[in-house]
């Protein structure tokens, strides 16, 4: 899959090198332009992990300088919480379909 990010294609993989533990299922590669997830994860931490590296590409890209544990994880937890909990909100963002989206 790949994913485009301020004019830059990032590619996301699963990568057999990277052993979950608990400080690192993922990671963002601007050398490679690439997004790694470690095989094997639970489709909870698979997405939330996916988010957290987006995040990170997008602190990169962009030279946000945001803080990885005070801001990065914070804000991957948070918006996972929210895409994962308010599937019509996500579904209106995709079909630009406000009016349904606010009828109910």
């Amino acid at each position: 899959m790949r994913l485009k990010i301020g004019g830059y294609e990032i590619f996301i993989v699963e990568d057999e090198t990277i052993l979950p533990n608990e400080s690192r299922i993922g990671e963002y590669s601007p050398f490679e332009q690439k997004i790694k997830l470690a095989k094997g994860m639970t489709k909870q931490q698979q997405t939330e992990t996916l988010i957290h590296e987006i995040l990170e590409a997008v602190n990169d890209i962009y030279e946000l300088n945001l803080d990885h544990d005070e801001q990065l994880c914070k804000l991957s937890v948070v918006l996972h919480q929210i895409i994962s909990d308010n599937k019509t909100l996500i579904s209106a963002l995709r079909s630009y379909d406000w009016p349904k989206f606010f009828q109910q």
